[in-house]
Formats: structure tokens, C-alpha cells, sequence
């Protein structure tokens, strides 16, 4: 029960549904899981561990919220290990990892195309750990998911935007061509590119106000402050 939890949240946090500043309540994640404390506390636990929750008062921890400046820090990594990581990729990747890769770009495009985001999130996910597992460096490999999962906040603003998805499959495909082809250099472009462009969305909405939002069993709202 414990795992299912922190799944469920985890890929909430992610995708965006459960967005920062959002406060979950032990109580009414309780209620709404249909678990005991105990579990509810270990999968809050591991969500605090992998720094995607801040602790708070009498049970109530809230999805960390990430500044501009963690933002660029995280980013400014984050560009130079894919730059190194897709020239290891199109040198070393396997026939039937492409192979594997088409498959999972297919699912990706039904699941965009009736906007089902965990579903995208959890695809996507896989589509690059196929990616970075081809460096044949699982350091590299591990060290690249930890950060894409840190960038939850800047993936939010891209996940908003339905074209986005459907630009995403398309970009997919060009990397497997590229892949096959062996063609580093625009692989490596095309990563580059495709990381970018959500840290551009994200500064653009900045001080753009918060969309209304629907209630969500289990989650309590912080009002939140306008950021310079």
C-alpha cells in the first residue's frame, strides 16, 4: 500500500495535477487511499527524502516549491549532461533499443491523444530511461532521471499545452531517425532542444497568475503569492 502511494503522488507531483505549494493532509490522503497511517506515513517519508515535499505542521507536508534560481542551478547541470549523455547514446545505443524506442513513442501518442497526463508521464519516463540506459554508464543514467524528476515544476508549464504533446511525438521520431542513422550531432541538437524549450515556457510564467483549479481529495491549497 505503501508503494502505491507514493506512486500515485509522485506521479501527480510530476505531471503536474499536484502542483507546488499544494499541501497534502495525513489525514485526508488517509481517507482517501483507504489506508492506515502507517503507509501514508512511509510514502509521505520517501517523497520528503527525494526533496519533492517540505514537512509542515500537525501532518501536513506540502510538493516543494522550486525558485527561479534552484530552477537555473538544476538546468544549468542538467544541459551539460545530456550534451554528454546523447553523444554516448548515438554512439553505443543497441538495434532493438530503437526498436523498443518506437514502440514506446507509439503509446506516448494514444495516451496524448485523449490527454491522459499520468499515463504521458509515465511513458515519456520510460522513453528516456531507454535513452539514457543506452549511455551504457548507469551513473550517468541515474543521475539524469534524478534531475528530470527535480524539474517537475518547469514540466508542469510544458504539460498544460495539448500542441506541446503532439511536437513531442514528433520530436521523439526525429531522434529514433537520427539514432538510426547515427547521427550524434543531431541527436544531440535535438535533446538539447527539447530540454530547453519547457525552462523557456516556465520563465514566461513566472508572474502570469494560476489558472483555476479543481478540488482534489486529499490536498489542501495554500493561497498563493505573487513572485517578482
Amino acid at each position: 500500500m505503501s508503494d502505491q502511494i507514493f506512486a500515485q503522488l509522485m506521479r501527480e507531483i510530476l505531471s503536474g495535477i499536484l502542483r507546488p505549494r499544494d499541501q497534502l493532509s495525513e489525514r485526508a490522503l488517509v481517507e482517501r487511499f483507504g489506508a492506515s497511517r502507517t503507509p501514508v506515513r512511509e510514502a509521505v517519508k520517501r517523497l520528503l527524502e527525494r526533496g519533492l515535499l517540505t514537512a509542515g505542521r500537525r501532518g501536513v507536508a506540502a510538493v516543494r516549491d522550486i525558485d527561479q534560481r534552484e530552477v537555473e542551478e538544476l538546468y544549468a547541470v542538467r544541459l551539460k549532461l545530456e550534451a554528454w549523455a546523447a553523444r554516448r547514446t548515438a554512439a553505443l545505443i543497441r538495434p532493438e533499443e530503437i526498436t523498443a524506442l518506437e514502440e514506446i513513442n507509439r503509446r506516448f501518442e494514444k495516451a496524448a491523444a485523449v490527454r491522459d497526463l499520468p499515463r504521458m508521464l509515465d511513458i515519456k519516463a520510460e522513453f528516456h530511461s531507454m535513452a539514457a540506459r543506452a549511455t551504457r554508464n548507469r551513473f550517468l543514467a541515474e543521475g539524469l532521471i534524478a534531475l528530470r524528476e527535480k524539474a517537475y515544476a518547469v514540466r508542469y508549464a510544458s504539460w498544460q499545452d495539448p500542441d506541446r504533446a503532439r511536437e513531442t511525438v514528433e520530436v521523439h521520431e526525429e531522434m529514433i531517425r537520427a539514432l538510426r542513422a547515427r547521427d550524434g550531432a543531431r541527436y544531440r541538437a535535438l535533446v538539447l532542444d527539447h530540454v530547453s524549450g519547457p525552462l523557456d515556457e516556465y520563465r514566461q510564467r513566472l508572474s502570469a497568475p494560476a489558472p483555476a483549479r479543481t478540488h482534489l481529495i486529499g490536498v489542501r491549497r495554500r493561497p498563493r503569492r505573487g513572485r517578482s
